[in-house]
């Protein structure tokens, strides 16, 4: 008799499990896998949405892509050197993408062979309709000493402020080489906030490249999710660089290599993508190692956040002595270096940056040396011979965080802190009752630890 009743009790805790599931299920299930209908939209037939981009030929390709409504029989490019005297045409490719709002075709086009140190000026066709012309210069030579502006989500809401805030990054570095976005470039995957995105960085886009890895707000929900077809023809380096149908890209800049990951993927389809992770680094000759990814490795918004992304990567940028991890999802600021057993700052640096409208409620990890609430941020990084310095900013352009990574002959490295007397935004709104509470007293605790340290 006992172990009879034994039995129904578990039968019944499982069934109250499976009923509580299912609850559970039923009411996220849109949440988890729904997405919601695109508005409908209609496209003008001119070319629109023009965005520069790294080729896949090394740091001085360069690839063009545009959108256009109307119908398309062939899509090309115009472009000329300037002072040259000859204008070339490039046939590109048109695809058709059809969604549930309407219909676009997506266009792409390689530039040819070009030359360091010149200046070129380029427009884009869809038959007998032309874009406005553009233009844009490459460093003279190999670039030993560059910059870039790094931007975490930029996910902005329709008739946002993401363009005001990029303007005023454009003009406080007006000389960057590239731009890199860490996914989530767009709030949802629909034509309108395509629109919203272009909008932010359309006076950036034409000119300057944009390198950008996939976010999640890029894919569309299901069972098994799936990049949105308009983000790789915008970003068509990846169309190129696919690696067992995952979203990856290399390059070699100067004296650094950059690679973009896709964390998004479902972990069956990111075994492969570790395969490539480890294939790219073995083959980087490069004195600096960046890697680009959506998703924090170490995560300020939750212990358990994060763990399959972690564990697929982690070991290997660390084993092949990536020097800078850039990261986004987060929608907070925070910094984390390895330390030895000395408790000396070294590499790799994890750097979690956002600059999106929401803030999500920040976790103080222990692992991170600065972290940073209720902004938005931006970054300047510089590779000069032996050093690799990121300057963070707040909106406002005041400096945020600044750190150096110097590396001598032989490979050893040491991190130099400039920004300890900086001080932290932390500062979480929305939080009432106990969370505030919880927020105010780890702030706290947070900042006594800092001060003894």
């Amino acid at each position: 008799m006992k172990r009879v009743r034994a039995k129904k009790i578990v039968w019944g805790v499982v069934l109250v499990v499976l009923v509580a599931g299912g609850i559970v299920c039923a009411k996220r299930w849109s949440v988890w896998f729904g997405n919601k209908p695109e508005p409908a939209y209609v496209l003008t037939d001119r070319p629109q949405r023009v965005i520069l981009t790294f080729g896949n030929s090394g740091e001085l390709s360069r690839n063009v892509s545009w959108v256009c409504g109307g119908t398309s029989e062939r899509a090309r490019l115009e472009f000329t050197r300037v002072g040259s005297g000859d204008t070339l045409t490039v046939d590109g490719r048109s695809k058709l993408l059809r969604t549930e709002g309407g219909f676009c075709y997506a266009n792409w086009a390689m530039f040819g062979t070009l030359i360091p140190g010149s200046s070129y000026s380029y427009r884009v066709w869809n038959d007998d309709r032309a874009s406005d012309w553009y233009s844009f210069r490459l460093q003279p030579g190999s670039a030993s000493r560059f910059s870039f502006v790094f931007v975490g989500d930029v996910q902005d809401t329709l008739h946002g402020k993401a363009r005001d805030f990029m303007e005023t990054v454009r003009r406080r570095f007006p000389q960057t080489a590239f731009y890199a976005f860490v996914g989530d470039f767009i709030e949802r995957p629909m034509n309108c906030y395509w629109d919203e995105a272009y909008r932010s960085v359309d006076s950036i886009a034409p000119s300057v490249p944009l390198l950008v890895s996939p976010g999640n707000h890029e894919y569309r929900k299901g069972l098994v999710r799936t990049l949105e077809e308009r983000f790789p023809c915008a970003f068509s380096y990846l169309l190129k660089s696919r690696y067992k149908d995952n979203h990856v890209f290399s390059i070699d800049y100067g004296d650094a290599t950059i690679i973009t990951l896709d964390s998004n993927r479902d972990p069956w389809f990111q075994f492969s993508q570790r395969e490539w992770l480890k294939e790219a680094l073995e083959r980087s000759g490069k004195k600096w190692k960046i890697v680009m990814l959506h998703h924090p490795l170490y995560s300020i918004k939750g212990k358990m956040n994060n763990l399959t992304v972690r564990w697929l990567y982690d070991d290997l940028i660390r084993e092949y002595g990536v020097d800078l991890v850039l990261q986004g999802h987060e929608h907070n600021y925070g910094r984390m270096t390895v330390k030895t057993e000395d408790g000396d700052m070294t590499t790799p640096v994890y750097l979690v940056s956002n600059a999106a409208p929401k803030n999500y409620r920040l976790m103080f990890n222990e692992k991170y040396d600065r972290l940073g609430t209720n902004h938005r941020f931006y970054q300047n990084i510089s590779v000069s011979r032996d050093t690799l310095s990121v300057q963070a900013f707040l909106d406002d352009g005041s400096l945020y965080d600044d750190i150096r990574i110097v590396k001598d002959g032989s490979g050893k490295v040491e991190i130099v802190d400039n920004a300890r007397t900086l001080p932290e935004a932390l500062e979480m709104p929305g939080l009432k009752g106990d969370k505030a509470e919880k927020f105010k007293k780890d702030a706290e605790e947070w900042k006594r630890r800092r001060s003894v340290q």
